[in-house]
């Protein structure tokens, strides 16, 4: 006979088994956490030669290169590797606010003090002292025309291939504000100028101006034109979207994962991503999904957008160099 000590034991066991076997079948049942098929690929300074892992912007040329400014210096990636460049080669200062490639290739670059023209081989510097308005530089958009239109921190300033002209707010008329934190040049040649205090368009030698009730929406960050022509703006206080007729609050910012958006850009598959201080958001057109370094990216910090031609999302990051997505869906 067994003994009753025994017997509580077995009991014990075969109940704790049945309970983790019953636990595991539940969860096989109906996963809660799905694991994801998203890809990750990592540029990082030491691993890669990328000038450095504090990223400040991203651009792609026509021949499919992407071009990224840093606060030391720039690099170009081929599909490759990269190749990097700084003041020692002619760059006119190390930290790098802007970049934008003309319809000849040229590469501009945006800094504290001034803006650099790069051919490929050889730089063009510009600032106070040969045209440019102001030296501070936040943002480059270039248009139709070729003309490139500089942001800086007293007004815009626009290089038509031999001369400058300078643009400042002139009372009520003009430029809303001047210190210019994001140039867009949209699909109809209107430039918008979004600043610390609303939003400028510009069309036709005319000026409209764009102003909300909410003070902190009106400091404006970065700008993107989507596929349906919506022009969406990220301010301190979460988006706005311009339809043509409207300049609206998005109604979805409160999903966002931080109010503060910096950077915008608009995949293959027509979402919308926001990047934040706090990690990047998708809008599919009905829900908002998050990212952060819990789902892959290197840094929370994102500091700024692109979309390749192949469809692959770069994050730029504060300090951790570039995250790089591919979504398998």
């Amino acid at each position: 006979m067994m003994a009753k000590g025994s017997l509580f034991s077995l009991i014990a066991v075969v109940s704790v088994t049945v309970i983790l076997l019953l636990a595991a079948a539940s969860c096989n049942k109906n996963p809660t956490s799905p694991v994801s098929k998203d890809k990750w690929i990592y540029y990082k300074a030491a691993e890669n030669n990328l000038a450095s892992n504090e990223i400040t912007c991203m651009t792609q040329d026509g021949q499919g290169n992407i071009w990224v400014g840093t606060n030391y210096g720039f690099s170009k990636f081929d599909g490759t590797s990269f190749t990097s460049w700084s003041e020692k080669d002619g760059l006119i200062y190390h930290s790098i606010s802007a970049i934008a490639v003309d319809k000849l290739g040229n590469v501009w670059l945006g800094t504290p003090y001034g803006v650099s023209e790069f051919d490929g081989s050889h730089f063009t510097n510009y600032n106070t002292t040969n045209g440019l308005g102001y030296n501070q530089v936040y943002s480059i958009g270039v248009d139709k025309l070729n003309h490139v239109w500089v942001g800086t921190g007293h007004g815009v300033s626009v290089f038509d291939g031999s001369n400058w002209q300078h643009y400042e707010k002139q009372g009520g008329a003009g430029l809303v504000y001047n210190i210019v934190r994001s140039v867009l040049v949209d699909n109809n040649n209107h430039k918008w100028f979004g600043t610390e205090f609303g939003a400028s368009e510009f069309y036709n030698n005319s000026w409209t101006t764009y102003l909300t009730q909410n003070a902190q929406s009106n400091f404006i960050f970065t700008l993107q034109e989507d596929k349906d022509n919506n022009i969406w703006f990220g301010s301190l206080a979460g988006l706005m979207r311009f339809d043509g007729t409207n300049y609206l609050s998005f109604p979805n910012s409160k999903e966002l994962v931080f109010n503060q958006v910096e950077a915008i850009a608009q995949d293959k598959e027509n979402s919308m991503w926001f990047g934040t201080q706090f990690g990047v958001s998708k809008y599919d057109g009905t829900s908002m999904k998050n990212y952060t370094t819990d789902n892959g990216l290197a840094s929370n910090w994102v500091t700024c957008i692109l979309v390749d031609k192949q469809g692959l999302i770069w994050f730029g990051t504060k300090n951790k160099g570039i995250s790089v997505l591919k979504l398998t869906n």
